[in-house]
C-alpha cells in the first residue's frame, strides 16, 4: 500500500506543477489600421494605396507561450493600374475597388513568456498563422475565398488586464482575379499553365490593437516558468 501511495505522490507531482502553469484566460479586442494589395496592378510596392480596416478579435489563453485567435475585420481595398509603369496597355488601363471581410481563425505563439508583472514591462513578439475566408463584398470584385493568414506582432501587457500591441498580417489567397484582372483573359497566359498555388493576389493588413481580459483565472508557478 505505501508503494502505491508513493508511485501515486511521484505521478501527481507533474501534473499539479504542470496544471499551475496553464493560464486559462479570455480576451476581447478590437483592432484598426489599414490594409493594402498585392497583385497584377501591384506586383511589389510595399503600403500601396492604403486604405481604412477595422475590426474585433477573441482571444483565448491556454498559457503565457500559446494562444488561439479568431478575428473579424471589415476594410476596403483598390488598385490602378495608371500608379505604375506598366507595359501592357490592359493594366496600365485597369482598375479596381472592393470592401471585404476578413475571418480568420490562427495559433499564436509568443517568444517570451507572456505574464504580468508589475515590477517592469512585460512584453513579447509573437507570430501566428491559421486559416480564414474572405468575402469581398462588392465593386469590381464579389465573392467568398478561402485565405491562409500569416501574421508578425509585438503585445505589451499595460495592466493586469488590459494589452495593447501592433501586428502586420498577410493573407494569401487562392484566386487570380481578386483585381478583377487575369493574364489569361489577354492571352498572356493559359489557365491551364497557371498553378492553383501560384497566383498573384494577397492582400495584407496592417495595424494596432487594444483588448480587454474578460475572464481572468491566473495560477502562477515560479518554478515551471
Amino acid at each position: 500500500m505505501r508503494k502505491v501511495i508513493l508511485l501515486v505522490l511521484i505521478l501527481a507531482g507533474p501534473v499539479k506543477g504542470f496544471s499551475q502553469a496553464l493560464h486559462f484566460t479570455q480576451d476581447l479586442g478590437v483592432t484598426g489600421g489599414g490594409a493594402y494589395y498585392f497583385g497584377d496592378l501591384n506586383p511589389e510596392k510595399m503600403f500601396y494605396a492604403m486604405s481604412p480596416v477595422m475590426g474585433a478579435f477573441y482571444r483565448f489563453n491556454i498559457n503565457p507561450r500559446y494562444s488561439l485567435r479568431t478575428s473579424l475585420q471589415y476594410g476596403w481595398l483598390h488598385a490602378d493600374g495608371a500608379d505604375f509603369d506598366h507595359p501592357l496597355p490592359a493594366l496600365q488601363n485597369a482598375f479596381f475597388s472592393t470592401s471585404f471581410l476578413d475571418w480568420a481563425a490562427q495559433f499564436e505563439f509568443h517568444f517570451l513568456p507572456y505574464v504580468y508583472d508589475p515590477r517592469k514591462i512585460s512584453y513579447t513578439p509573437y507570430v501566428s498563422a491559421g486559416v480564414g475566408m474572405g468575402a469581398f463584398l462588392g465593386g469590381s470584385r464579389a465573392g467568398l475565398e478561402f485565405v491562409l493568414p500569416f501574421d508578425l506582432g509585438v503585445k505589451v501587457r499595460i495592466t493586469e488586464r488590459f494589452d495593447m500591441g501592433a501586428a502586420w498580417g498577410f493573407r494569401k489567397t487562392f484566386t487570380d482575379d481578386l483585381d478583377n484582372w487575369k493574364p489569361s483573359d489577354y492571352g498572356l497566359m493559359p489557365s491551364s499553365e497557371k498553378s492553383f498555388l501560384h497566383n498573384n493576389d494577397w492582400y495584407s493588413i496592417v495595424g494596432i490593437f487594444a483588448s480587454y481580459r474578460i475572464f481572468y483565472k491566473w495560477e502562477k508557478c515560479e518554478a515551471y516558468w
